[in-house]
């Protein structure tokens, strides 16, 4: 008996010892499961960290890399809902007038082309009242934005007469307000100017010209005046550059019509980066592009332009510089803001800023202030 006490005894000891160690084990099993996320600082520099990717190799106790390992590119996430690029609150619609709601709405998504676009409510242009109607856009992930439009039918009303314009300025008070230390000032210019004297245009103190090379409009072309713009230009020893005017739907057109764009320049040496300008804003759903589909396009006329040894950079609105493009895809710029002093906080180093009057040219011309410690 006193033998079989012993053994009882030394069992009950080993059953002690197991539950104890079993113990441990559940206790490290559940400290591997709260171990903090990535997101979260961990509790000391040697701490794992545990990935929410599934192919992260098993955690290790060493201290943490500075640098991560490279691997495939991560497909852009959906983050924001589609919104209105341009809406008109408030329509007035003559009697009798069809009703487009696309003439008075743009919109556009981070990453679907082909944002729905749902309009509740109907109007009758035959009938004359107030219509209300509700307009939603919606992404291919369910996200949405809504906003309100009252259509008002009237009777045919008169044209109205047109406000007497206040003359522009003329080059020489543009030069006195914009002409500093560090600036240099000039014109851009199209066929709209037709014949250009270039030499009376360099006598009134005007430094450079950016010409309009071609563009794309549904087929390449060329502008008629631009051979002689550049000739005359360079002639009259101003700084020239060329932009491109693109309604390119997307970075395979822009590839594809970079070999028209590059044999219409030719080899020619410029003093700025080619210029891509892209405007049809209000249009914007029927190009069937994303934000993310207009970064890879200028994206892809940079990489077309540095192929053949120029740079490129981006000319657009402060409207939509701010609103649809990345400072990160577009670099610096030439800002298009027609004021007295722009409050634009992006980088820039071209500014159109208006319009004036110069000689040796037949009627207005845009004018623009160039930063050339700036320039990319």
């Amino acid at each position: 008996m006193k033998r079989y006490s012993q053994y009882i005894r030394i069992a009950a000891a080993l059953l002690c010892c197991v539950l104890s160690l079993s113990g441990c084990l559940r206790y490290q099993s559940s400290a591997d499961l709260t171990a903090p996320a990535v997101s979260e600082p961990a509790l000391s520099a040697a701490a794992p960290t545990i990935e929410t990717t599934s192919t992260l190799p098993a955690p290790t106790t060493s201290a943490p890399e500075t640098t991560s390992i490279p691997g495939p590119a991560a497909e852009p996430q959906d983050t924001m809902a589609p919104f209105f690029l341009y809406f008109v609150h408030n329509v007035t619609l003559e009697q009798g007038n069809a009703f487009n709601v696309h003439k008075y709405v743009s919109y556009i998504d981070d990453l679907d082309p082909e944002v729905e676009l749902i309009v509740e409510g109907v109007v009758d242009p035959a009938t004359l009242g107030e219509y209300p109607l509700k307009l939603t856009i919606v992404d291919n992930t369910g996200k949405y934005a809504t906003a309100n439009m009252t259509v008002t039918v009237t009777e045919p009303a008169p044209a109205p007469v047109e406000e007497p314009k206040d003359p522009p300025k003329s080059f020489d008070e543009f030069i006195r307000l914009y002409k500093k230390d560090g600036t240099m000032v000039g014109i851009d210019v199209s066929r709209w100017q037709e014949t250009i004297d270039f030499q009376k245009v360099a006598a009134a103190g005007c430094e450079f010209a950016i010409m309009r090379i071609g563009g794309y409009i549904g087929e390449n072309f060329v502008d008629r005046y631009y051979a002689a713009n550049i000739r005359n230009a360079k002639a009259a020893g101003l700084k020239v550059g060329v932009y491109w005017y693109s309604e390119e739907n997307g970075a395979e057109a822009v590839h594809r019509n970079a070999a028209y764009l590059y044999s219409l320049l030719n080899g020619e040496t410029l003093d700025f980066p080619v210029f891509f300008d892209w405007e049809d804003y209000n249009n914007i759903e029927d190009y069937k592009m994303s934000l993310k589909d207009f970064g890879d396009m200028f994206a892809a006329f940079r990489q077309e332009a540095e192929a053949r040894g120029y740079k490129a950079a981006l000319y657009n609105s402060k409207y939509y510089l701010e609103l649809l493009w990345s400072e990160e895809v577009t670099g610096s710029v030439w800002l298009a803001h027609y004021t007295d002093e722009t409050d634009y906080k992006g980088r820039y180093f071209l500014w159109q800023q208006g319009f004036a009057r110069i000689d040796g040219i037949n009627g207005d011309v845009d004018v623009d202030v160039l930063y050339p410690d700036l320039m990319p």
